[in-house]
């Protein structure tokens, strides 16, 4: 065990001295300085347990210094030494941190007395920390643990819902060939199934492809949090390429992009899948001679963006799920529409590596529209 540290600040060398002689055979260290500033140098340096003050001294008082030491360590016990006591003297040196008071002259016993009881006091308080630590520790393990056995459990969830997803096309691939095999359905007939078989397969392989999406994004998400990429000019490129589908669908497209719009954090290609995913949904769940509407502005260094549609719209109950694993509202299961209920899932994942949030308003029968508030590369580190 180590052993305690004592200073001893007083300017006159003699009591400086006195307690060296009475407290060394002890078995304390013990160092005197006869000046406040050498004092903080020396407790800045070396460290003390304990220090012995003097209230009158030249330059900063004991009491006043008493400040500076708690600021190096809030646990070193101050007992302050003076000639000159009074209840005034006492009662401000308390408020201002002193452990205790010793009145000159002192004997060697009320010294020892004072010593042993301001580094007893030293002794519990740091133990009552370190019991506080531990149980702080102990918290916040149980805090982890039961977020580990959250993950485990939304993992295994996951996999179920894999699973069953990736199950269902098959199964019914599966079932039509059998169909076809087995001489169930005439030549006329077969055309039909194996459309149908192809359609089962499309739909696994959307499934697969927004898997893969899915596995990249959160395999690259320290990558995507140090990249930049421009919100605009992935939109153009995304856009670019669903002309096809919104002419089939006579669709009106409005976009408004309010320059200079800046660089947010992200990879290109997650961007382009966020923005894919956003006009796709627009386009797929609004009927023929609609309007989709992309709005995007900057204001501040923070990026918003509307995505909005005239299209079915999405039921108050379904809308606080919309973001889960493979969660399709129940108007579009009505309708048919096919979707691997992932894409919204990957939307949310490139707008939180990027810092910022999503918010969904939403009417049945009237559209949907998507916000994105994305703060400018660098304004959202911390």
């Amino acid at each position: 065990m180590d052993k305690p540290r004592v200073l001893v600040i007083d300017d006159e060398i003699g009591i400086c001295q006195a307690v060296k002689r009475a407290l060394k055979p002890t078995g304390y260290i013990v160092d005197t300085t006869i000046s406040s500033e050498g004092g903080l140098e020396k407790i800045r340096a070396d460290g003390y347990d304990l220090v012995l003050l003097d209230v009158m001294m030249p330059g900063v008082s004991g009491i006043d210094l008493i400040a500076s030491i708690h600021e190096q360590d809030p646990e070193i016990v101050c007992v302050i030494i003076t000639g000159y006591a009074t209840v005034e003297l006492a009662v401000r040196a308390i408020k201002k941190g002193a452990y205790d008071f010793l009145t000159k002259p002192f004997s060697v016993d009320d010294l020892l007395l004072a010593v042993s009881q301001g580094l007893e006091r030293r002794r519990l308080s740091l133990e009552a920390k370190r019991a506080e630590a531990a149980e702080a520790e102990a918290r916040q393990l149980e805090i982890e643990k039961k977020h580990l056995e959250e993950l485990d459990r939304a993992k295994q969830q996951f996999i179920n819902l894999l699973t069953h997803e990736l199950k269902a096309p098959i199964s019914a691939i599966q079932h039509y060939l059998f169909l076809i095999r087995d001489g169930y359905v005439s030549l006329g007939e077969q055309i039909d199934l194996i459309q149908k078989c192809l359609v089962r397969a499309d739909e696994e392989l959307d499934l697969i492809n927004d898997l893969l999406e899915l596995g990249k994004i959160q395999a690259t998400e320290a990558k995507a949090r140090q990249a930049t990429a421009s919100l605009q000019e992935t939109l153009h490129e995304v856009v670019t390429g669903l002309d096809e589908q919104i002419k089939q669908k006579q669709l009106t497209l409005n976009i408004t992009v309010v320059d200079p719009i800046p660089p947010v954090k992200g990879l290109p290609e997650q961007l382009k899948s966020m923005w894919g995913n956003l006009i796709g949904n627009a386009i797929k769940y609004t009927p023929e001679n609609g309007i989709v509407t992309i709005h995007l502005v900057a204001n501040k260094n923070q990026i918003t963006c509307d995505v909005a549609d005239t299209g079915i719209g999405i039921p108050l109950e379904d809308q606080g799920r919309l973001f889960s694993e493979f969660f399709r509202a129940g108007n579009v299961k009505e309708l048919g529409i096919p979707g691997t209920g992932l894409g919204m899932v990957i939307v949310e994942r490139v707008v939180e590596n990027a810092g910022g949030t999503i918010t969904v308003k939403s009417e049945v029968g009237h559209g949907t529209t998507i916000t994105l508030t994305i703060p400018a590369s660098g304004e959202n580190e911390s």
